[in-house]
């Protein structure tokens, strides 16, 4: 008897291995494509959190712009130097510091963004900006609970003495000196046996002896050290805190990555009913008025900010070739569109998100 042997015939080789081929190439083809997928929704997400941090961040300062703003008895400090007489006009010299200043379409931006600075004790980046206590006529500080709410032994503040008119509410006690917390308050301590100053901290160390009776800090899109996956003609929105140094340098802290604008929108009340009566833009707004004008004035403030999540998806595209940063608000002339467009049509294979922030100032007339 003849055995016969079992195998496979070429031809049948041949098409096993055309499936096998098939199949590898199809799973290869799927798993390149959910590691795309994962890294594009990686991506989003990381942006999705860096905007809430980010966003949270610029929110609690307009929040908090004017707060230990002296209004009185202020002597000559400096600000910002930097030869550039655009940004030399944001400051204001020995007179009482505004509270928020702003360059509207800022040339020297990216994309001609909007440009403003935020002035009070709270935007600083030191330990002691923020911190606050009382100071009696017996030179006595009050301590707060947790003790990590009060200044340090190396920390410097201002003083203020509040009195009962504008004209001598919140007065600098000293101006042109400040005290160091671990120092002697005499001289800083109110004359009355009833009455208490304000110390609200500046800063933090020697190195770091207030030059201004306040903390500033700067915000605008930057274009240095722009991440590789943000678009072109993107930058980074930046707080640039002004540091306690004669030359008035930056100290830059990144808040969101890939911004093509920001558009910032003031809502004033003009005749004292404490309600908004109208909008605008820095130029038809605030930019005429002094710090005691703005404090009385300035109800809310809103902004505008064009982002991307992610990185570049050639699978995507974006359905508008412009889209309107600024504000639309209700007016009694009707409905009223402050910004303006933003040209996405050569970078439409980006998501692009819009965050709108509506920030009603909470310490500008204490």
């Amino acid at each position: 008897m003849i055995k016969r042997e079992n195998g496979f015939s070429l031809i049948e080789l041949m098409i096993s291995i055309a499936i096998v081929s098939i199949v590898f190439a199809s799973a290869v083809s799927f798993f390149i494509l959910s590691m795309r997928q994962y890294k594009t929704q990686t991506k989003i997400t990381a942006s999705g959190l860096e905007g809430i941090i980010g966003l949270e961040m610029l929110r609690r300062d307009i929040e908090d712009i004017g707060f230990g703003l002296p209004w009185n008895n202020l002597a000559p400090y400096t600000e910002i130097v930097s030869g550039d007489a655009v940004l030399m006009a944001l400051n204001d010299g020995g007179v009482a510091p505004r509270a928020i200043v702003g360059i509207d379409n800022a040339t020297f931006t990216v994309n001609r963004s909007d440009y403003f600075a935020i002035k009070s004790s709270k935007v600083g980046i030191q330990p002691a900006a923020g911190k606050w206590t009382f100071l009696d006529h017996f030179r006595v500080k009050r301590q707060w609970v947790p003790l990590e709410e009060n200044m340090g032994p190396a920390d410097w503040s201002i003083v203020l003495s509040v009195g009962s008119t504008d004209s001598n509410r919140r007065s600098l006690v000293m101006p042109g000196s400040y005290l160091q917390y671990s120092g002697d308050p005499t001289g800083y301590a109110p004359s009355e046996s009833y009455a208490v100053n304000i110390m609200y901290g500046i800063s933090s160390g020697d190195a770091n002896r207030p030059v201004r009776p306040f903390n500033r800090a700067d915000y605008f899109i930057s274009n240095a050290d722009v991440p590789t996956r943000c678009a072109p003609d993107t930058g980074v929105l930046v707080k640039g805190v002004i540091n306690h140094d004669v030359a008035g340098t930056m100290t830059l802290l990144p808040l969101l990555d890939c911004v093509a604008d920001i558009q910032v929108t003031f809502g004033l009340d003009i005749n004292n009913d404490r309600l908004v009566d109208t909008w605008g833009d820095w130029t038809n707004t605030l930019s005429t008025m002094n710090a005691a004008q703005i404090r009385t004035q300035l109800m809310e403030v809103r902004v505008s900010i064009l982002t991307h999540e992610g990185q570049r998806d050639d699978s995507f595209t974006y359905p508008d070739n412009t889209v309107f940063v600024g504000a639309t608000v209700s007016t009694p002339l009707g409905i009223q569109n402050h910004g303006k467009q933003a040209n996405v049509g050569t970078r439409k294979n980006y998501r692009w998100k819009l965050y709108n922030l509506a920030v009603k100032p909470l310490s500008l007339a204490q």
